[in-house]
Protein backbone atom coordinates (compact mmCIF):
# COMPACT_ATOMS: atom_id res chain seq x y z
CA UNK A 1 0.00 0.00 0.00
CA UNK A 2 1.47 3.60 -1.18
CA UNK A 3 1.03 4.77 2.69
CA UNK A 4 3.19 8.00 1.23
CA UNK A 5 0.79 8.74 -1.50
CA UNK A 6 -2.13 8.51 0.83
CA UNK A 7 -0.27 11.12 3.63
CA UNK A 8 0.60 13.49 0.84
CA UNK A 9 -3.34 13.13 -0.43
CA UNK A 10 -4.51 14.00 2.86
CA UNK A 11 -2.08 16.09 3.95
CA UNK A 12 1.44 15.73 6.11
CA UNK A 13 -0.38 18.39 8.60
CA UNK A 14 -3.85 15.97 8.89
CA UNK A 15 -1.76 12.85 9.48
CA UNK A 16 0.38 14.39 12.05
CA UNK A 17 -2.03 13.85 14.65
CA UNK A 18 -2.57 10.17 14.06
CA UNK A 19 1.43 9.72 13.76
CA UNK A 20 1.77 11.80 16.82
CA UNK A 21 -0.49 9.45 18.40
CA UNK A 22 1.12 6.23 17.32
CA UNK A 23 4.34 7.39 18.42
CA UNK A 24 3.35 8.48 21.96
CA UNK A 25 1.76 5.38 22.53
CA UNK A 26 4.61 2.92 20.57
CA UNK A 27 7.49 4.98 21.01
CA UNK A 28 8.40 5.15 17.60
CA UNK A 29 6.60 6.57 14.10
CA UNK A 30 4.51 4.23 11.61
CA UNK A 31 3.07 5.41 8.76
CA UNK A 32 1.24 2.39 7.78
CA UNK A 33 -0.42 2.43 11.84
CA UNK A 34 -1.21 6.22 11.72
CA UNK A 35 -3.05 5.40 8.44
CA UNK A 36 -4.74 2.59 9.97
CA UNK A 37 -5.98 4.86 13.30
CA UNK A 38 -7.50 7.00 10.61
CA UNK A 39 -9.71 4.48 8.86
CA UNK A 40 -10.49 3.56 12.83
CA UNK A 41 -11.40 6.59 13.44
CA UNK A 42 -13.34 7.23 10.31
CA UNK A 43 -15.15 4.02 10.95
CA UNK A 44 -16.08 5.30 14.69
CA UNK A 45 -16.87 8.70 13.10
CA UNK A 46 -19.31 7.15 10.65
CA UNK A 47 -20.96 4.77 13.11
CA UNK A 48 -21.37 7.23 15.43
CA UNK A 49 -23.32 9.55 13.53
CA UNK A 50 -25.74 6.77 13.02
CA UNK A 51 -26.51 6.44 16.48
CA UNK A 52 -26.76 10.15 16.72
CA UNK A 53 -29.23 10.34 14.15
CA UNK A 54 -31.78 8.37 15.47
CA UNK A 55 -30.84 9.84 19.32
CA UNK A 56 -31.33 13.16 17.60
CA UNK A 57 -34.91 12.39 16.13
CA UNK A 58 -35.95 10.81 19.73
CA UNK A 59 -34.81 13.24 21.57
CA UNK A 60 -36.59 15.89 19.13
CA UNK A 61 -39.76 14.53 19.49
CA UNK A 62 -39.87 13.64 23.14
CA UNK A 63 -39.08 17.24 23.82
CA UNK A 64 -41.46 18.86 21.08
CA UNK A 65 -44.10 16.33 22.73
CA UNK A 66 -43.69 17.47 26.40
CA UNK A 67 -43.89 21.19 25.47
CA UNK A 68 -46.93 19.77 23.62
CA UNK A 69 -48.35 19.16 26.47
CA UNK A 70 -48.12 22.25 28.38
CA UNK A 71 -48.70 24.62 25.39
CA UNK A 72 -50.71 22.41 23.23
CA UNK A 73 -49.97 21.24 19.78
CA UNK A 74 -49.26 24.25 17.67
CA UNK A 75 -46.43 25.37 20.40
CA UNK A 76 -44.38 27.17 18.05
CA UNK A 77 -46.88 29.59 17.68
CA UNK A 78 -48.32 29.77 20.86
CA UNK A 79 -47.64 33.10 22.34
CA UNK A 80 -47.11 32.32 26.20
CA UNK A 81 -44.55 29.59 24.84
CA UNK A 82 -42.64 32.00 22.94
CA UNK A 83 -42.93 34.74 26.04
CA UNK A 84 -41.42 32.03 28.24
CA UNK A 85 -38.00 31.51 25.89
CA UNK A 86 -34.71 33.35 26.26
CA UNK A 87 -34.29 36.33 23.90
CA UNK A 88 -32.12 34.25 21.73
CA UNK A 89 -34.31 30.88 21.85
CA UNK A 90 -37.45 33.49 21.23
CA UNK A 91 -35.60 34.68 18.10
CA UNK A 92 -34.45 31.61 16.56
CA UNK A 93 -38.16 30.23 16.92
CA UNK A 94 -39.81 33.67 15.45
CA UNK A 95 -37.14 33.36 12.92
CA UNK A 96 -37.92 30.77 11.16
CA UNK A 97 -40.56 30.79 7.79
CA UNK A 98 -41.82 27.85 8.96
CA UNK A 99 -43.26 29.30 11.74
CA UNK A 100 -44.10 32.99 10.19
CA UNK A 101 -46.18 30.85 8.06
CA UNK A 102 -47.33 28.14 10.25
CA UNK A 103 -48.80 25.48 8.73
CA UNK A 104 -47.69 21.86 11.03
CA UNK A 105 -45.75 20.88 13.89
CA UNK A 106 -43.94 18.68 11.64
CA UNK A 107 -42.59 21.72 9.16
CA UNK A 108 -40.90 23.16 12.57
CA UNK A 109 -39.18 20.41 13.97
CA UNK A 110 -36.42 19.76 11.60
CA UNK A 111 -35.31 23.56 11.30
CA UNK A 112 -34.38 24.35 15.01
CA UNK A 113 -31.19 23.05 16.12
CA UNK A 114 -30.00 20.22 18.43
CA UNK A 115 -28.79 23.02 20.68
CA UNK A 116 -32.19 24.72 20.58
CA UNK A 117 -34.10 21.26 21.85
CA UNK A 118 -30.97 20.91 24.29
CA UNK A 119 -31.93 24.37 26.06
CA UNK A 120 -35.79 23.17 26.42
CA UNK A 121 -33.78 20.72 28.81
CA UNK A 122 -32.54 23.92 30.96
CA UNK A 123 -33.59 23.99 34.96
CA UNK A 124 -35.63 26.94 34.59
CA UNK A 125 -38.02 24.45 32.70
CA UNK A 126 -38.61 22.41 35.65
CA UNK A 127 -41.64 23.21 37.27
CA UNK A 128 -43.40 24.12 34.13
CA UNK A 129 -42.83 21.03 31.59
CA UNK A 130 -40.41 18.51 33.46
CA UNK A 131 -41.75 17.95 36.64
CA UNK A 132 -45.35 17.09 35.04
CA UNK A 133 -44.87 15.44 32.28
CA UNK A 134 -41.31 13.98 31.84
CA UNK A 135 -42.47 10.24 33.11
CA UNK A 136 -45.37 10.96 30.22
CA UNK A 137 -42.58 11.22 27.57
CA UNK A 138 -39.70 8.90 28.85
CA UNK A 139 -42.05 6.78 30.22
CA UNK A 140 -39.35 3.94 31.25
CA UNK A 141 -36.71 6.58 33.30
CA UNK A 142 -38.11 4.56 36.29
CA UNK A 143 -37.59 5.36 39.95
CA UNK A 144 -35.60 8.55 38.99
CA UNK A 145 -36.96 11.82 39.56
CA UNK A 146 -38.06 14.35 36.92
CA UNK A 147 -34.97 16.37 37.85
CA UNK A 148 -32.64 13.82 37.69
CA UNK A 149 -33.91 12.89 34.08
CA UNK A 150 -33.92 16.05 33.06
CA UNK A 151 -30.38 16.70 34.00
CA UNK A 152 -28.84 14.01 32.98
CA UNK A 153 -30.11 13.95 30.02
CA UNK A 154 -28.83 17.71 29.39
CA UNK A 155 -25.79 15.95 30.62
CA UNK A 156 -25.62 13.77 27.61
CA UNK A 157 -26.59 16.59 25.33
CA UNK A 158 -23.92 18.61 25.87
CA UNK A 159 -21.42 15.57 25.60
CA UNK A 160 -22.87 13.87 22.68
CA UNK A 161 -23.21 17.62 20.76
CA UNK A 162 -19.51 18.33 21.00
CA UNK A 163 -18.59 15.01 19.90
CA UNK A 164 -21.17 15.24 16.82
CA UNK A 165 -19.66 18.89 15.75
CA UNK A 166 -16.13 16.84 15.90
CA UNK A 167 -17.05 13.84 13.81
CA UNK A 168 -19.01 17.08 11.33
CA UNK A 169 -16.00 19.01 11.07
CA UNK A 170 -13.70 15.53 10.17
CA UNK A 171 -11.55 16.35 13.45
CA UNK A 172 -10.35 13.33 15.30
CA UNK A 173 -12.20 12.23 17.84
CA UNK A 174 -10.06 9.04 19.17
CA UNK A 175 -8.61 11.12 21.97
CA UNK A 176 -11.75 12.13 23.29
CA UNK A 177 -12.28 11.84 26.74
CA UNK A 178 -16.00 11.45 26.42
CA UNK A 179 -15.78 8.82 23.94
CA UNK A 180 -16.61 5.82 26.09
CA UNK A 181 -19.66 7.68 27.54
CA UNK A 182 -21.23 8.92 24.39
CA UNK A 183 -22.78 5.33 23.52
CA UNK A 184 -24.05 4.76 26.87
CA UNK A 185 -26.03 8.04 27.03
CA UNK A 186 -27.01 7.82 23.48
CA UNK A 187 -28.72 4.79 24.76
CA UNK A 188 -29.56 5.59 27.94
CA UNK A 189 -32.06 8.69 26.32
CA UNK A 190 -33.06 6.28 24.02
CA UNK A 191 -34.51 3.67 26.02
CA UNK A 192 -36.17 6.09 28.76
CA UNK A 193 -37.86 6.61 25.52
CA UNK A 194 -39.16 3.44 24.10
CA UNK A 195 -37.19 0.03 24.72
CA UNK A 196 -37.64 -1.17 21.45
CA UNK A 197 -36.02 1.49 19.33
CA UNK A 198 -32.99 1.13 22.14
CA UNK A 199 -32.74 -2.94 21.12
CA UNK A 200 -32.99 -2.14 17.50
CA UNK A 201 -30.36 0.45 17.92
CA UNK A 202 -28.27 -1.86 19.62
CA UNK A 203 -28.91 -4.64 16.73
CA UNK A 204 -27.47 -2.12 14.13
CA UNK A 205 -24.62 -0.32 15.99
CA UNK A 206 -21.25 -0.49 15.18
CA UNK A 207 -19.36 1.39 17.69
CA UNK A 208 -19.23 -1.05 20.52
CA UNK A 209 -17.51 -3.19 18.11
CA UNK A 210 -15.11 -1.00 16.98
CA UNK A 211 -14.35 0.75 20.79
CA UNK A 212 -13.52 -2.91 21.89
CA UNK A 213 -10.41 -2.87 19.29
CA UNK A 214 -8.77 0.37 19.18
CA UNK A 215 -5.16 0.95 17.18
CA UNK A 216 -4.14 2.71 20.12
Amino acid sequence: MPYQAIEQTLSVSRLSTYRNAIRAAHGQDCLKTSISLYEWNADLSAHFLVAIHIYEFTLRNAISEAISLRYGADWPINVTFQNSLPAWQKSELLGLDEVINYQSIGKVLPELRPFWFENMLRQANDLRIWAPFIHQVFPYADGITPQQVRSSLKDGCFKIRKLRNRIAHHEPIFKQTTLQQAYPLITEAIQWRCQDTKRWLDKIERITPLLSSPII
